[in-house]
């Protein structure tokens, strides 16, 4: 027998040319076999060792020119026990919060309640929302992953395509009172999707009171006769004539609702946080310099799904030397290059089924594929940390993200000053001549929620809203070198020091805070070190 896997794949290469299905065989076997051969242990070589920069990319996939090693890390094992770097507590937590979201939890009903008090709706009324459809790859009868349009996953935990809900607002109605909730779904099909769920399985599943085949939506409608229906405005609701349809309350009242989280949600979003800190440790472990960021992108989404994550809650940001500078870069297919730094902006999704989404985290950590900062990384990283300490400080009730925001920004002015990159002028003049958006050209925060960029206003802060706080400091060449040609600009800025950094790239530090009735929020993504002594302290623990 071959019992090589090398042999086995060659083997199946010679039998193309004599008998194709017999080729198949072959290769499924030597598939099975490799796959057998991986036990959870071994799921630290899922990150290929450093490629050299030199290397042709496509020897990467060629059996006949990679180890052993390599060929197990491009082969997604059959786990048979949960990897060693998924926390067992965390584990069962995660399945507890699935378990009882819709059952002791009440999730999706508490969620609603929470809406309708923030609406002044009208005596006898109802909304409806509407769920989102599925879609297929162009020209291809293969479905594209099904995510949940988030009101309605937010308001009902329905993860399915082709929904729609109905809740009483107002006073309810006379056979729909007030806390009532109809679900009204697609009957799935059984031989594509194997979906064979009754009715009754949905009211159990989802929180509600009933469930209905979507095509009854209009004749339960007119039964209940509201005088008020409250939908988008482009939702497709077959509203009574007699009824008033109005298109604008309800989506206000999601926003006011979804900025400040309820006891359930806030379960959710610390749950989220913690995977997500741990797919952050496994990247800061496991990556190295000379891997491709598209490695630390798998790994972080590999760690995510071993939790029941399925969803990532935006396409998680990899990006390495110069490539740091970049604020939404996703193309993820660089080498990380020697001593560089690594920007990683990525957070999971956690609902209350394992195939849907659910609430986001929005992590950020950047650093040192070597395990040291270089001492210019090292500086403006630091300088970053101030900037972020400055901003929680001021993310409590009755400040603002633009209070936080100016103090985050008095920090980088004051920073870049000391290290010489400002130069003329006190960091209040900076200050008023903005100077610090040459190198921060974003945003201080936003909402986190059943979004990433959740709806609502959040200003002024309120207990129980979940923010950002990511200053961060980016050396982009087109920003730099038009500010340098600018007179009004040029003069602040100190040309020769500015290119003892250009190389650096960028460097973001985004945590989660909850905003409390204390002295200051609390840090739910506490287990990811912030400062660049403890994250060179932790990479080193890790790695040793």
């Amino acid at each position: 027998p071959l019992t090589n896997f090398n042999e086995r794949c060659s083997f199946a290469n010679k039998m193309f040319q004599v008998a194709p299905w017999i080729a198949l065989l072959a290769i499924g076997a030597a598939s099975a076999r490799q796959q057998d051969s991986i036990s959870a242990s071994d799921l630290k070589t899922f990150v290929p060792a450093p490629h050299q920069h030199t290397a042709d990319v496509r020897d990467r996939h060629n059996p006949e020119n990679v180890s052993a090693a390599a060929n197990k890390a491009f082969t997604v094992p059959r786990v048979a026990n949960v990897p060693e770097f998924v926390d067992q507590d965390l584990l069962k937590k995660v399945d507890s919060l699935r378990e009882g979201f819709a059952t002791t939890m009440r999730g999706p009903s508490t969620i609603r309640e929470h809406v309708v008090k923030t609406m002044s709706g009208a005596a006898r009324s109802l909304a409806v929302l509407v769920g989102g459809d599925s879609e297929e790859r162009e020209g291809t009868d293969t479905e594209i992953l099904f995510r949940q349009e988030s009101n309605m996953l937010y308001a009902s935990g329905f993860d399915q395509p082709g929904g729609s809900i109905v809740f009483a607002t107002g006073e309810g109605i006379d056979g729909f009172p007030l806390g009532t909730a109809w679900l009204f779904v697609t009957k799935g099909n059984p031989v594509w999707q194997g979906r064979t769920e009754t009715l009754q399985d949905y009211v159990d599943k989802y929180d509600v009171d009933a469930a209905y085949w979507i095509e009854d939506l209009e004749q339960k409608l007119f039964e209940l006769a509201p005088d008020t229906i409250y939908t988008f405005a482009d939702a497709e609701v077959p509203v009574p004539e007699s009824a008033t349809h109005d298109t604008t309350l309800l989506r206000s009242a999601l926003g006011t609702a979804r900025a400040v989280k309820t006891s359930v949600e806030i379960e959710f979003l610390k749950a989220v946080a913690d995977i997500s800190v741990d797919s952050h440790l496994a990247l800061m472990k496991n990556v190295n310099c000379g891997n491709y960021e598209s490695d630390a992108e798998s790994l972080f989404r590999y760690v995510g799904h071993n939790y029941g994550a399925r969803f990532q809650a935006y396409i998680p940001i990899v990006g390495s030397g110069r490539n740091s500078a970049a604020l939404h870069y996703v193309d993820n297919d660089a080498l990380i290059p020697a001593d560089g730094l690594v920007l990683v902006d990525a957070g999971a999704e956690l609902g209350g089924t394992r195939k849907g989404g659910g609430w986001a985290a929005d992590i950020t950590r950047t650093w040192p594929c070597s395990g040291t900062y270089t001492a210019e990384q090292k500086a403006i990283y630091d300088v970053v940390y101030a900037a972020q300490e400055a901003g929680r400080k001021l993310s409590v009730p009755g400040q603002s993200m633009s209070t936080a925001s100016v103090a985050a920004n008095t920090a980088i002015c004051d920073g870049l000053l000391r290290l010489g990159i400002f130069r003329g002028g006190d960091v209040a003049e900076l200050l008023e001549k903005r100077m610090y958006s040459v190198f921060l050209p974003h945003s201080l925060g936003h909402s986190v929620g059943i979004d990433v960029h959740d709806p609502g206003n959040i200003s002024p802060f309120k207990a129980n809203m979940l923010i950002t706080i990511e200053p961060g400091i980016y050396f982009i060449d087109s920003l730099i070198d038009a500010a340098l040609q600018d007179p009004a600009k040029s003069i602040y800025l100190n040309e020769a020091e500015i290119n003892k950094y250009r190389s650096i790239g960028g460097v973001r530090i985004e945590d989660l805070y909850l905003i409390t009735d204390g002295d200051g929020p609390t840090w739910i993504s506490d287990r990811l070190p912030r400062t660049s002594s403890d994250v060179e302290a932790i990479m080193k623990q890790l790695r040793a």
